[in-house]
């Protein structure tokens, strides 16, 4: 069974009107449910879109059952209920999308929407690489390869996108793919088995206008898909296609790659992105309370002050700094004016744990689980699943859950794009592990306390 549009539409007002009666929080009722609509009711699942990411998880967390118990009511049905956030819509439009025109390779990539030219603010610290990727949008292969390094979190992979979604918009017949370096190791590894199995993958490739691989250092030591890659490369590089690339460092200083695959990255145009100013930071504030479906005047100018000294370091650390902020303040019902006073009680716990002048981070646990296990870093946020790789880095995601209080998403981000449900099973397999296992309990104690050292 499919509800039309209009239908549900009418379903959902009957259901907010019984809401309504029944609650006495009428700021979140307003603010938070109200916004929101019915996607779907097939079957036995219904398919309720949040205005943000900050209500879905609220309503989850504090309204699920009363929402399920009015539809249900109001349908006479059993539904199983299902709350997305828009942006988790945008993502599965853009992922269809996608699909229907690759049926055979990277099946499961896609451009992220949300990242665009017009949301990416720009600043001293990335001004050259701004200007060289709204430049690279407009003028395929004028320079090629447009290779983008910084550190991680500071937004190579928003401007990667950004000329993706510019090149779409504007340029509709071209074809545009975004690729992580892993996403190209895990094709070829899927499809290829010899040598005659190669060409149909790069035929794929011949059809690419716009080639965009993110975090290209994790192809490093993988000396046949490497081979498979400077192929490629040649291939759209001859057909004037474009291709851009962004490392964690410059070409010239990647390791465990051909040195001729690194002399073609270091011939076209390199740009780095340096950490942001402060006045960029507080922009960027700005730009992502916007996103979140608030008013960036409620944030008084010494909050947003604070927020950008105290998490200075890349847009991924601030960003969830301002999601806990977003979502203690809707909580506490005090959604008109955010004070410091109101952003330093929302990171009262977290001040627990800074040693004087510095914050732990997520990059700061896994640099000391890397080193405690005598690890590189580039392993232990790679792919391999060898028992000792894959304990270490579910202790690494159990130190940024329990310490750091993140959310799954987030720390999936700063592991290098893993699945949420990753961290989640990683979380849990630590967690038992300390309640029988001495060694672990031990483990975790020493790197709490090199942490908070």
């Amino acid at each position: 069974m499919s509800v039309k549009l209009d239908q549900l539409d009418n379903i959902w007002k009957l259901v907010l009107k019984k809401i309504e009666n029944k609650t006495e929080d009428r700021t979140s009722f307003n603010s938070l449910i109200s916004p929101c609509y019915l996607e779907s009711l097939t079957n036995s699942k219904a398919v309720l879109i949040a205005p943000h990411d900050v209500a879905k998880k609220i309503l989850n967390e504090n309204f699920y059952q009363l929402i399920l118990n009015e539809l249900n009511d109001v349908t006479e049905s059993n539904f199983n209920l299902e709350i997305l956030s828009k942006n988790e819509i945008q993502k599965k439009t853009s992922y269809s999308s996608y699909k229907q025109t690759n049926n055979n390779y990277f099946e499961n990539c896609c451009l992220q929407q949300k990242y665009t030219f017009n949301n990416f603010v720009v600043g001293k610290s990335n001004k050259e690489a701004y200007d060289s990727a709204t430049f690279i949008a407009s003028n395929q292969a004028k320079f090629n390869p447009l290779f983008i390094y910084s550190k991680s979190g500071l937004g190579k992979t928003h401007l990667m996108c950004a000329i993706g979604n510019y090149v779409k918009n504007k340029f509709p017949e071209k074809k545009v793919l975004y690729i992580t370096s892993n996403d190209f190791v895990d094709e070829f590894v899927k499809f290829v088995r010899g040598d005659s199995d190669k060409e149909p993958l790069k035929e794929f490739f011949r059809g690419i206008d716009y080639l965009l691989i993110d975090d290209i250092q994790f192809l490093a030591n993988k000396t046949q898909t490497e081979v498979m890659f400077f192929n490629i490369f040649n291939l759209l590089v001859d057909s004037n296609k474009q291709i851009v690339i962004t490392s964690d460092t410059p070409p010239n200083l990647l390791s465990g790659l051909e040195e001729r695959l690194v002399t073609r990255f270091a011939q076209g145009l390199t740009v780095s992105i340096d950490k942001p100013e402060k006045a960029t930071l507080i922009e960027i504030l700005k730009m992502k309370i916007k996103s979140n479906g608030f008013n960036p005047d409620i944030f008084e100018d010494d909050a947003l002050d604070y927020l950008a000294n105290s998490f200075s370091n890349d847009i991924r650390s601030l960003e969830g700094a301002l999601n806990r902020i977003l979502f203690f303040n809707v909580t506490s019902n005090n959604l008109d004016n955010i004070t410091l006073e109101i952003v330093k009680q929302a990171f009262n716990k977290e001040n627990e744990h800074v040693k004087k002048g510095e914050k732990i981070t997520a990059e700061k646990i896994i640099s000391v689980v890397s080193r405690y296990y005598n690890l590189t870093e580039t392993q232990l946020l790679s792919n391999v699943r060898t028992n000792q790789i894959s304990l270490v880095r579910a202790i690494a995601m159990y130190l940024c859950r329990s310490i750091l209080n993140l959310s799954t998403t987030s720390i999936a981000t700063s592991f290098h794009k893993k699945d949420h449900t990753t961290v989640l099973a990683a979380y849990k397999k630590v967690d038992n592990l300390l309640k029988t296992d001495d060694a672990m309990k031990k483990a975790i104690k020493q790197l709490t306390n090199q942490l908070k050292a």
